[in-house]
């Protein structure tokens, strides 16, 4: 049994013009100790995505599909049931933790709080306790970072503190939400490592969400790859960076620098990302695809195995080999009808 899966996922949400719909279809599984990464630009779903996974949905909104951590429905729990599941079995890492460390309590106190609450521990063993967390995570001087206060500390160090916050409870599942953006490279790689290192020494499965392709290569067992609310492409990471399935996802990898290749200017996918809402009928990656042609505007392409992973092309056979290699061109007026010799 796997320890997540989520199957055929949809939240809608309320506005003004009626529901709008933000995770269209979602489907993917995680294996027990399998760091799964989800890559996609702003607006395609990734933190609904994640936040589900805990029962945490916006106001209103209208949720189906089956979302299960080890065989608990989270969709069908009652009250009671989620908070032994936020409790214990999931801790999820949030990507500005300025934004969900209380500013005028102490470390101390924010660590403290789910030791002493959640495994009944008393005051001096939960502070025992946090002192060993922070040094896990890097942080020395363990006992005086307890009595400081969130501002008193970088923004690399309050990161690391949230993941001591989470790995406290010794959960089954992390959900890692971009929690590198807002810091430097020398801390990110510094913070991934850790994350890493806790993953394999206690055995966590961890579904990690991230803009960078390369960081998800490089930290993941498998990546998936979103777009407008739904999975495009998933493959094992080294398979991916290496031969992509999907136009959007040789796109995403083609406009990244890289210190291997000069360019005078890093290609770019031409357009912009849209909403699973904003999607018309065919392909939601259609308008920007400079392979598109008629058919993929007007039919949503199905999920479809290939190889060790899945993508949902109509023309993935007819790209093997070309988007490993080829930038995505930008499309000029019409549908492009576009041949491919392979």
């Amino acid at each position: 049994m796997s320890m997540l899966t989520i199957e055929d996922l949809v939240v809608r949400v309320r506005s003004q013009d009626g529901p709008r719909t933000i995770v269209d279809g979602v489907s993917l599984d995680i294996e027990r100790g399998e760091a799964l990464g989800l890559v996609g630009e702003s607006g395609s779903g990734k933190s609904i995505t994640a936040r589900t996974v805990l029962g945490l949905f916006p106001a209103g909104s209208q949720v189906s599909g089956r979302i299960e951590v080890d065989g608990f429905s989270v969709l069908g729990a009652d009250r009671r049931g989620l908070t032994a599941l936020r409790s214990r079995r999931v801790a999820m890492i949030f990507q500005d933790p300025r934004a969900h460390i209380n500013p005028v309590h102490r470390i101390g106190d924010f660590l403290t709080e789910a030791l002493r609450r959640h495994l009944g521990m008393d005051r001096a063993g939960a502070a025992r306790r946090a002192v060993g967390l922070l040094a896990d995570v890097g942080i020395p001087d363990g006992e005086r970072r307890l009595r400081q206060y969130p501002h008193e500390l970088s923004g690399g160090l309050l990161q690391r503190v949230m993941i001591a916050a989470a790995i406290a409870i010794e959960p089954d599942l992390i959900l890692a939400d971009e929690p590198t953006t807002a810091l430097d490279v020398t801390t990110q790689s510094e913070v991934m490592a850790i994350l890493g290192e806790l993953r394999t020494q206690r055995g966590m499965a961890m579904l990690f969400i991230t803009h960078d392709l390369e960081l998800a290569a490089a930290t993941c067992d498998r990546t998936a790859v979103m777009y407008a609310g739904r999975i495009v492409e998933r493959q094992p990471s080294k398979s991916l960076a290496q031969q992509p399935l999907h136009p959007y996802t040789s796109g995403l990898l083609g406009s990244r620098p890289s210190i291997e290749t000069v360019a005078h200017r890093l290609p770019v996918i031409p357009g912009r990302p849209v909403a699973a809402f904003e999607a018309g009928e065919g392909c939601a990656f259609a308008p920007r695809c400079g392979f598109a042609l008629d058919r993929c505007h007007r039919e949503r392409p199905p999920v479809e195995h290939r190889l060790e992973g899945e993508v949902a092309c109509h023309r993935h056979e007819e790209l093997t080999g070309v988007l490993a290699g080829e930038p995505i061109a930008a499309p000029t007026g019409a549908p492009v009808e576009r041949s491919v010799d392979v």
